[in-house]
């Protein structure tokens, strides 16, 4: 994966901050969502188009992601933020999570983990799927540190 230190940062601090950690490893897993109104309404709740301070050649960050039951709409600050990022970085992320959702084979309402510390590969042992922001996603199965 490429580096995406950005946007690592920004999963990072609202990982750390909310009570329910959302993505990180042992605490709440993040919960797909396929449905394009979840998202629309999590992006909206976050990143909404008349936010004002984009620099330029940035793009609106928001975690958890908006294609999970756990996005902005559904959830309460500090559980969920949202960070200006390089639009390079933002565009990379959402291959690789489209990416990962389909070789995984991430359907509705699946559970799966975020790491973002910069790691070797790792495979999972609770039966929650794992993925990786930085620097690789990982393949489907349990994460073992």
């Amino acid at each position: 994966m490429a580096n995406l230190p950005h946007i690592r940062a920004n999963i990072k601090r609202i990982q750390q901050a909310g009570p329910h950690h959302y993505g990180k490893r042992g605490n709440s897993p993040l919960t797909r969502a396929t449905s394009t109104a979840v998202e629309r309404a999590n992006r909206g709740a976050a990143c909404p188009r008349n936010r004002p301070g984009r620099p330029a050649g940035h793009s609106c960050d928001e975690y958890p992601f908006a294609k999970t039951f756990q996005g902005a709409s559904r959830t309460r600050k500090p559980d969920w933020g949202w960070a200006w990022v390089p639009a390079r970085e933002q565009h990379a992320q959402g291959g690789y999570l489209s990416s990962f959702y389909a070789s995984q084979r991430v359907m509705n309402k699946d559970k799966f983990w975020v790491a973002v510390e910069r790691s070797r590969r790792h495979v999972q042992g609770d039966g929650h799927r794992a993925g990786v922001v930085q620097p690789v996603l990982h393949r489907r199965g349990n994460l073992q540190r």
